[in-house]
């Protein structure tokens, strides 16, 4: 008899526990989420701030202000904010009180592109980024003919020179024409001819000797183009002559 009343008791409590459980899952489902916070983690750009994400939400989400979100759809709300062409991740959590948190990382825009297949960014890894209408970073600014295989090379050559601040000051363009890769810079009228990205490094040590050696003595309007596409030597373009260096 005393075994039956054991078995019996455990067999109450787990009832109540399971639920116990049971209504709790089913009232935070029900439960709507008041939204807590927003962080947006610091970053090299501003696409983001709490005002474009909340505008963004209630774009996304007719009935937002009836109680659209509750626990059962966090995840699709997470997968909204994913969706967002400046966002590189997002968690979206809420507490047992319903309060909920958005933590936000931003995509970073590395070089921007303005060519014959349309305007956008390039971002920290190389994949293509819609622009914003709420903010313009300061950027280098490839032009011209450029299609999905120049991606590759221009993001290897943007990486490099923001890794200088020499380069990184100096250029500010690079133009895709046909075959051939020109550089714009910040001080001279000069066009860089490069060629192409192939021993992209030499062809700046070159010319970063030829800015230290020549322009003191010859000046930095003296020539139209610098070409640096040839082996070992610069070949400059001066006044339809070519000095020869």
């Amino acid at each position: 008899m005393q075994k039956l009343f054991t078995i019996f008791k455990w067999f109450i409590l787990v009832s109540i526990l399971i639920l116990s459980l049971l209504f709790t899952n089913y009232r935070q489902s029900v439960q709507n989420i008041k939204l807590n916070n927003i962080t947006i983690y610091d970053s090299h750009d501003n696409f983001l701030n709490k005002k474009i994400l909340l505008k963004y939400i209630q774009a996304a989400i007719d009935n937002l202000d009836t109680g659209w979100i509750n626990f059962n759809n966090i995840e699709k709300l997470e997968n909204i904010l994913q969706s967002h062409n400046a966002i590189r991740n997002v968690e979206v959590f809420a507490n047992p009180k319903g309060q909920l948190n958005i933590l936000v990382k931003q995509k970073v825009a590395i070089v921007r592109i303005s060519s014959n297949n349309g305007d956008y960014y390039l971002d920290e890894f190389g994949e293509r980024m819609q622009l914003s209408g709420n903010y313009s970073p300061n950027l280098i600014v490839a032009t011209g003919d450029i299609s999905f295989k120049d991606h590759y090379g221009l993001y290897n050559f943007v990486n490099m020179i923001n890794e200088s601040d020499f380069w990184n000051a100096q250029i500010t363009q690079v133009h895709f024409e046909e075959s051939e890769i020109f550089l714009i810079p910040r001080v001279g009228s000069q066009k860089i001819n490069i060629g192409n990205f192939d021993n992209i490094d030499m062809k700046l040590d070159n010319l970063y000797r030829f800015y230290k050696e020549a322009i003191p003595v010859k000046g930095w309007q003296t020539y139209s183009e610098i070409n640096l596409k040839f082996n070992n030597q610069i070949v400059c373009t001066k006044n339809n002559q070519y000095d020869r260096r």
